[in-house]
This record gives structure tokens, sequence and C-alpha cells, in this order.
């Protein structure tokens, strides 16, 4: 397996470790403020990461390159973190991790006319079976209930729109100008907490805060941390220069297993046929999509951008 693969494969799989953990904490903050919360703790350990590795000049980068940034931070934090995170309100885990599913297809569409990547049969089987997961969760109600979840699956469909802009936007970014990957990634936690700022002051006001002395919950604070952001984030951009936006969008079929098997092993979540029905075909569209000639790109200029490559404008 390339590295480009592997890192998008950790990448995405962190993203499935942390839905769980949403969900779990939904019940006890608003989004915006967790969001927030979450985002700037990652957001500090990147910037001494990137500072003190990648010697990153932070005032040198160049307004374009924030620009890019901050359109990238609005697309994962601010409409696809919120979104989830409210489809997590409204639906399972497990459902919405399912849901997710559904991201393959949009990506690929998306990567063919915006990117001008080559469609295969592979690519369009893997498409048809990802799709046919998510009918089968909905056709069966996706909520442990028995409810049909239509608000939570509207949600995780605005949240899956968001994550496949955002997949072409940063591959694009990545060819164009292949800042350090965790100079990337700290801006982006850096100008995600700026924009849910706001929001997250007004839910403050009515927030109970002695949530905040339960160590438990403040352990989870920083998994979440960790797995959504920090790791999510970091192994994204070391992936975006050595593969195509086409295998980006299939990893995220990663997320629905992991989310999955978090969710039912750590966390008590049910789980029905209808759930090991839909994950066999997500991994069926993995392996299908793998199997496609060309899935692997040669880094641009031969390398990712190296430690120190932030510290001249751009």
């Amino acid at each position: 397996m390339s590295r480009g693969l592997l890192f998008i494969i950790l990448a995405m799989s962190s993203i499935g470790i942390s839905i769980p953990i949403g969900g779990l904490m939904m019940e006890k903050f608003p989004v915006f403020l967790f969001t927030c919360m979450t985002i700037l703790i990652a957001g500090v350990i990147l910037f001494i990461t990137a500072t003190a590795y990648e010697k990153t000049n932070w005032i040198k980068l160049g307004g374009k390159n924030y620009l890019a940034i901050f359109i990238q931070a609005l697309l994962t934090v601010t409409m696809y973190t919120v979104f989830q995170l409210y489809g997590l309100t409204y639906a399972s885990a497990v459902a919405v991790g399912i849901i997710t599913s559904i991201t393959p297809a949009v990506v690929l569409i998306l990567a063919v006319f915006l990117l001008r990547e080559r469609l295969n049969l592979n690519k369009i089987t893997a498409i048809a079976l990802a799709v046919v997961a998510v009918l089968i969760m909905e056709m069966a109600g996706v909520t442990p209930d028995g409810g049909s979840g239509g608000l939570g699956i509207l949600f995780m469909i605005l949240a899956v729109i968001s994550m496949a802009l955002f997949f072409i936007f940063a591959k694009k970014f990545s060819v164009e100008v292949q800042l350090p990957p965790f100079t990337t990634a700290t801006g982006l936690c850096f100008f995600g907490a700026l924009q849910t700022l706001p929001m997250a002051i007004y839910e403050f006001q009515s927030f109970d805060t002695a949530i905040l002395a339960d160590s438990a919950t403040l352990w989870y604070i920083l998994f979440y941390a960790l797995t959504s952001w920090l790791f999510a984030y970091s192994f994204t951009f070391l992936a975006l220069p050595r593969i195509n936006a086409s295998t980006a969008g299939m990893a995220t079929a990663c997320i629905p297993i992991v989310a999955t098997v978090v969710a039912v092993a750590f966390f008590g979540a049910p789980i029905r046929i209808v759930d090991v029905i839909a994950l066999i075909l997500v991994i069926a569209s993995i392996v299908i999509a793998e199997r496609h000639g060309g899935a692997e790109e040669p880094p641009v200029d031969g390398t990712p951008a190296a430690p120190g490559a932030a510290t001249g404008a751009k």
C-alpha cells in the first residue's frame, strides 16, 4: 500500500473514531461550543508542531494562501462538522457513519467535472455500491428506535456535500501551492475556531460549566480534538500531494466502518442486519475502487512540501 493511500485511510479512520464520541458529547454540549473548543485545542498543538518542525513563517504565508485555507476551514468546520454534529442529534452514530459513505460518489462526480479526472467502470461500480448502502439504510429506517431520522439524513447529506467540495478544493490547493501539511492543518483549525467563535460565545452563556468538572468528559474532549481535527487534517494533507481527489473520496468509505466498530464495541450502540449488509457493500466498494489503475498519482515535483517550505511568501 502506498503512503498516500495509507495516510488518507488513517485520516478517514480518525474521523470514524470521532463520530461516536461526538454523538456522546452532543448530549452535554451545544454544537458550536463543542466544535470551537475541540478545534482550538487541536490548533494549539498543530501550531507548535508546524512552527517547530516545518519552521513556518506565519507572516509571510501571503493573503491568497490564507484565503484558500479560510475556504477549506469553512467547508470542513463551519459546514461539514456542524452539519455532522447536528445529524448526530437526530440519528444514531451507526446511521450517520453509513450515510457518510455516499461521500465517494459525490467526490468522484465533482472530480470528473471540476478536476477533469477520468471515470472508469471500477469507479462507477464503487460509486453504485456506496450509494446502495445508503439507500438500504434509509429504506430500513436509520434510527435504532425505528424512526425515519429524516432530519438527521438531511443534515448528513449537507455534510457530505461540504466534505466533497473540501476534497476538490484541497486537492487543487495542494497541487498549486504545496504548503507543508501541519502548516495547512494549523491554519484550518484556527480559521475554524474563528468561524465558530461567535455562536460558541452565544451558546456558552447558557452552558452548564459544571459539566467540565467531569474528568471523563475532559478526556472525551481531548480525544475528539485529536481524532476529528489533529489526526484527520494532518494525515489528509500528508496524503493529498500523493493521490488524486477521487481516491481520497473513496477512502471516506472507511468512516462508516470505523464508526460502526467503535460505536458497537465501546459505546453499546445497537446494530442490525441492515447495518451489516450496508457495511459489506461499503467494503466491497473500497476493494473495487482500489483495483482500477491510475488511482495513485505522483507527488507534485516528486515530493510533498518539505519542512520550511512555508517560510516564504506565496
